[in-house]
Parts: C-alpha cells; sequence; structure tokens
C-alpha cells in the first residue's frame, strides 16, 4: 500500500507535538448558556435517577403521575442534590424500575465520556475542590462498575454484554427497584452449554468465584461485537481519566490493564472455525468474542473475513465494517493495556501482514463489502458502531501512516458519503458531529459547531421524558406529507425504514424528533415514536456534550489526540534506521514503548527525528519498512 497524503503526515505530525488540549475547545465554557443550564438540569437526572444503582446509563421506570410529578419536583430546583431531602422520597422509591442492562456495554460506554469529559473539563477549568471531587468520584465509581464487566463471567477475557445490580452498596438504602429475571446456568447436567441453541443473551449468575459481593451482581452473555466496542471506548475514555492522577488510586489503572490485556488475549486467539459453527466455515480464525459457556457469542465476529457467521476464504470477499472494528477495538485495548503483543499483532499481523490498512480504502472491485450504509434501510447501529471505532482508531493514534487512512474514510466513507443521502453529515445526531469535530484535520467548522449547539439544545432534557411524538396522523402517512408538532416543518415522506417506521426524506430536527433511550442509533429520519413511563438516560448526549466542552477547536492540520497516545513499532514492525529494535516488547532509551519513533501529543520526541522519519516515507512512498 503506499503512503497516502504523505504532505499532510509531515504537517500533522508537527502539530501533533505543538498542539495540546489547551486552546479554545468546541463549546467553550459559557458561550451556549441555555444549552449549559439544559445539560446541567440533565446532568442532575442522570446521576440521581438514571445511573444511581451503579454509576452506568439505564433506562428509569416511573410508576404512574405522581411519581413523574416528584421528578419534576426534583429537577426543577438546582439548590439541592438530595432527592429525598426534596421530594421527601428516596429516588429508589419513586422509581418503579431500570431497564437496558442488555445494551449496557454499547449505551453505558458511550455515556461514560459524559462522566470523563465532564471531569477533566473541571479539573481544566479550575472548579471548586467539592465540585471536582464529585466529578471524581462519579469516575471512580464508574471504573469499579466497569471492571464488573470482565470478573462477573469468570475472567480471563471473557466479557458481560451487560451488568446488573441487585443491592445497593449503601445499606441504609431502600431496595433497588429491580427483580430477579429467568436466569439460565451455564451448563446442564452433562455438562453441556445452555441454552440451545445460542441466543443473543440470558441472565446468568454471578461467575467471579468469590471475587465479588455474594448476591449483589447478576450478568447477561453474548456480549455482541457493538457491546463490545463500546466497552472498550468506555474502558479507554475511564484509563484517560485515570491515569497518573494523584487523587485517584492507581491501583484501577494496573487493574484495567489487565483487564484490557485478558481481553486482547483472548480475541487475538485462532480458533478452528468448523468446530463452532458447523458447515459455515472451516479453517482456524481470530477476532471472535467467547463466552463464558465455551460457545462463541451470538454476534460474535469482528473478523473481516466473517460476514453473519459465514466465513470467506483469505484473499477473496472482506467485511470493511469488522475491519474498522477490529482496528478500533485492538488499538483501544493496546492503549489501555501496554501489551507488546497486542501491538505487535495490529502493527505487525493486522496491518500489514493482513492489509487491513488497504482493505479500509478498498473498492468493490477488490472484494470490499460496506453496509455501513444502505440508504433508506440502513441499520443505525452501523454507522454508530462506526463512529466509535473510528474515534479508537484515530485518537488514539500518534502514526499518520495509520490516520491517513482511517480519516480518509472518516470523511468520505462515513461522515459525507457521496451519493449517501442518509450519511452520517445529514443525519442531525449530535454525538456524530462531535466525533467528527474532534477527528477531522481539516479544521472545525464554526458552523457545524453552531450547528451541533442547536442540535443539543432541541432536545426536552431536565427531565428526558419519553413521551410519544405524533408528527404524522394516520391520513398524512397515507398521502405521503405531514405538518411536524411545531406547525412550521413539512414532512415529506418516503415509507418505513429498518427500524422506527415511517421515515421522512431528511433527518428531524430533535426539537421534533421522537425521544430515544439512546438517540444516536434511533432512525433520525422516522417521524413518530415514543411513549411509556421511561425517563430516558440521554447518556449519548451527556457524551456529545462534554466531549464539545473538552476537545480543542482546531485549525486545519492540527489534530486532536489523547494525552496518553502510546508510541509504537511501526506498521510491519521493524524500526526505522537507527531505532532500536524492541518489537519484542522492550523499552526505547527515551522511554516509550514497542520499538517506538512514532510520536505522542506530549513524549519527548525532537521535532527533526521526526521530520527524517516521516520525510523517509514521503521520498520513499513506502508505508512499510520491509523491502
Amino acid at each position: 500500500m503506499k503512503l497516502t497524503g504523505s504532505f499532510t503526515s509531515l504537517v500533522v505530525g508537527f502539530a501533533i507535538l505543538s498542539n495540546p488540549i489547551l486552546a479554545e475547545p468546541l463549546f467553550p465554557a459559557g458561550d451556549y448558556s441555555t444549552l449549559d443550564d439544559n445539560m446541567r438540569r440533565h446532568g442532575s437526572q442522570f446521576y440521581n435517577f438514571n445511573a444511581l444503582p451503579f454509576g452506568l446509563a439505564l433506562d428509569a421506570h416511573f410508576p404512574d403521575a405522581e411519581a413523574r410529578g416528584l421528578i419534576d419536583q426534583f429537577l426543577a430546583q438546582d439548590s439541592s442534590n438530595d432527592v429525598e431531602a426534596v421530594t421527601g422520597k428516596h429516588t429508589f422509591e419513586i422509581l418503579s424500575s431500570y431497564g437496558e442492562y442488555g445494551d449496557l456495554g454499547f449505551f453505558g460506554g458511550v455515556a461514560v465520556a459524559g462522566t470523563v469529559y465532564e471531569y477533566l473539563t473541571l479539573k481544566r477549568e479550575g472548579a471548586s475542590a467539592d465540585l471536582l471531587a464529585r466529578a471524581r468520584q462519579r469516575v471512580v465509581r464508574a471504573a469499579e462498575a466497569w471492571h464488573v464487566f470482565y470478573i462477573v463471567t469468570g475472567g480471563n477475557g471473557i466479557v458481560a454484554r451487560g451488568i446488573r445490580k441487585m443491592k445497593s452498596e449503601d445499606p441504609n438504602d431502600p431496595p433497588i427497584p429491580v427483580s430477579l429475571p429467568d436466569m439460565v446456568d451455564l451448563f446442564d447436567q452433562n455438562g453441556d452449554p445452555l441454552p440451545q441453541p445460542k441466543n443473543n443473551g440470558v441472565d446468568r449468575w454471578d461467575n467471579s468465584g468469590g471475587l465479588l459481593p455474594e448476591g449483589v451482581w447478576i450478568w447477561a452473555d453474548s456480549c455482541s461485537k457493538d457491546q463490545m466496542i463500546g466497552q472498550i471506548f468506555g474502558m479507554v475514555l475511564l484509563y484517560d481519566a485515570m491515569k497518573d492522577d494523584p487523587d485517584i488510586d492507581q491501583a484501577l489503572v494496573t487493574r484495567m490493564q489487565e483487564d484490557a490485556r485478558l481481553v486482547g488475549e483472548m480475541l487475538m486467539t485462532k480458533r478452528e472455525i468448523s468446530e463452532l459453527e458447523g458447515p459455515l466455515g472451516s479453517g482456524e480464525y481470530d477476532l471472535i468474542i467467547m463466552d463464558a459457556d465455551t460457545r462463541p457469542t451470538k454476534y460474535h465476529d469482528l473478523n473481516p473475513a466473517s460476514l453473519v457467521g459465514i466465513y470467506f476464504e483469505e484473499g477473496t470477499s472482506f467485511n470493511r465494517f469488522n475491519t474498522l472494528m477490529a482496528i478500533g477495538a485492538i488499538k483501544g485495548l493496546h492503549h489501555v493495556s501496554s501489551d507488546p503483543k497486542l501491538e505487535k499483532y495490529l502493527y505487525e499481523e493486522l496491518l500489514d501482514e493482513r492489509g487491513f490498512l488497504d482493505m479500509v480504502l478498498a473498492g468493490e472491485s477488490e472484494g470490499a463489502i460496506d453496509y455501513i450504509y444502505v440508504g433508506s434501510g440502513t441499520n443505525w447501529d452501523n454507522p454508530d458502531m462506526t463512529a466509535i471505532a473510528l474515534w479508537l482508531g484515530i485518537y488514539l493514534e500518534n502514526d499518520p501512516q495509520v490516520t491517513d487512512v482511517l480519516r480518509t474514510y472518516l470523511e468520505s466513507g462515513w461522515w459525507n458519503r457521496p451519493d449517501e443521502a442518509f450519511t452520517a453529515k445529514n443525519a442531525k445526531q449530535p454525538l456524530w458531529h462531535t466525533v467528527y469535530l474532534t477527528l477531522t484535520d481539516r479544521g472545525a467548522s464554526q458552523t457545524l459547531i453552531d450547528e451541533t449547539a442547536d442540535l443539543l439544545v432541541g432536545f426536552d432534557l431536565g427531565p428526558y421524558w419519553n413521551d410519544e411524538r405524533i408528527n404524522c396522523d394516520e391520513d398524512e402517512l397515507a398521502a405521503g406529507e405531514c405538518l411536524a408538532i411545531d406547525g412550521t416543518t413539512v414532512l415529506t415522506l418516503i415509507g418505513p425504514g429498518e427500524r422506527d417506521g415511517v421515515m421522512a426524506d431528511v433527518a428531524l430536527h430533535p426539537s421534533i424528533r421522537p425521544p430515544s433511550n439512546f438517540n444516536s442509533r434511533s432512525n433520525p429520519y422516522a417521524v413518530n415514536g415514543g411513549g411509556g413511563n421511561r425517563l430516558n438516560s440521554g447518556g449519548d448526549l451527556q457524551a456529545a456534550y462534554w466531549m464539545a466542552r473538552y476537545m480543542q477547536k482546531n485549525s486545519a492540520g492540527e489534530v486532536n489526540l489523547s494525552p496518553n497516545a502510546r508510541n509504537h513499532m511501526p506498521v510491519g514492525g521493524c524500526p526505522p534506521e537507527g531505532c532500536p529494535d524492541n518489537s519484542d516488547g522492550g523499552t526505547n532509551p527515551n522511554g516509550s514503548d514497542g520499538c517506538g519513533c512514532q510520536a505522542a501529543g506530549n513524549q519527548a520526541l525532537s521535532l527533526s527525528l521526526m521530520a527524517f522519519i516521516f520525510l523517509g516515507l514521503v521520498l520513499t512512498g513506502r508505508s512499510r519498512c520491509r523491502p
């Protein structure tokens, strides 16, 4: 593969060294005062209701109008953060149940961005000690819960799809409003795995072997690839927030690194697919999510050679979506763990020997299968997961040889795909806007920043009820056109989409859009929806807001980069001339891991050395050090 954008690589390389996250953020404090007020109220809702059981984003269900009135009463004031003092009832006495445990890996992982970037923003802005301590405690509590994903299963890299807490850590609290679901043992009396056949998740007993307190946690199995990428995203965020923080116990970081290493080891392991999938394929494959019952999970494939359980022969077709997911997942796990085996696996085996970078930009004639967008039939999980995978692959990566390729796909494969009306740019999803503004090196458009703020203001937050919204009645649906609930927007209808009912030809503004418990994976073109006694967590909206409060507003040629981005071996594994070969995981004389010679945003690598390395790539036109 030829190195693309070589001159840009050189410019971006210098920008990485000179551009720590200290400049003006996308959302400067006070510039969007209405939005700031809305998000303060919504944060109060999120932490006092949705995240109260264990710090992560859950759906909260209320029983009746009286309970709804108490929630309204609490959120209408900001003088107290004590629900019981304001309403006379504890949160667990107001709510009737919690839900969405089965999607907690993704929904909770994305929402962690709000928790993390609020803390990092407050630290940077010099918030009061009390405010900062409360934000820090939320980060630590989320990290404690996050560890449960990796040990409640029995450990060894096996990951829960979702976790459920049955008892509060505070013995003075009323019972958490949660009932024991139908539990399924891992195996029957003959040692055969249950259930038969494998499905997309059942509830399991705590399998931690006593590492967790008895009777407190249960879990859902069959972690799918969307839950996996969300979990890794959440892990990366928590790691970046906690690492080297003198006010946070670094044992939490060390524990998280080991969790990441074990998950990476599980994904790196090659398995005979005929023993797992039967007649659908044969041969050894890795990047398979395994479960505690010794079987692959229902939607287990991160391998580009796989498409819904069917495996291709090497060198034929490949799944571009899985390619991006695998790059993002392994990059995130290496970022946290610093495991030299993961480093070698990513940069030598996946990106070089298997040609994953080539596959990102390959065309259909070269075997690419790309179903991230399929017009009005788009499964909105797919561009949503792609956004997170690209964030992991770009924000954590200091090597332009890799980021040039991923940013090319970011711009023309995901954000603004040619001839695709339903591309991310047009979907009016604030999380996607913030991801793009964070990752692009073309400069953060003020118009797009303002549009992102406007979209967030459009959501009816604090409280974020799941009230029904009907823009088009039956006659209007039949006529193919309707006047929206704002009395001014005319919606032209194009028929049903992949989910959420009839669609308009343009995405709806959030002020008229039906609510959702996770907006960025719901159909933004759907005209009707909502309903029921649910208090939506809005975790992806919290994430979009606080990411924009933290990430810097870049000019063209500048990039946002994780402050903990790791130096690593070049793609292909062998170091540039003069760089020690530590591809076995050793340490450079300059203290970086792997064989290094890439430059992180705050690593002590001279501009002249970086220029020499990048200029050598420019002059040779090669992306790999293999002859």
